[in-house]
């Protein structure tokens, strides 16, 4: 994710003692695609599978506070 406008060097939540576990601002892999997607300038809920109906639980929110 490195060049795709994003805030450097931010600390974005934490871990346990043995980061296993997020402990604070824990997010879901949809909240990232949707980040991901966002900076590509498209809309995770307009993108369909022909033939397919997608869920809204499916659909993340971008993770606001690591984009710059």
């Amino acid at each position: 994710m490195a060049g795709g406008g994003l805030k450097r060097g931010v600390v974005h939540g934490a871990t346990d003692e043995i980061g296993f576990h997020a402990v604070e601002n824990r997010h879901y892999v949809t909240a990232i695609h949707a980040t991901i997607l966002k900076q590509l300038g498209l809309d995770s809920r307009q993108l369909e599978i022909p033939g397919r109906k997608r869920l809204e639980v499916d659909h993340g929110k971008p993770i606001e506070p690591i984009i710059a």
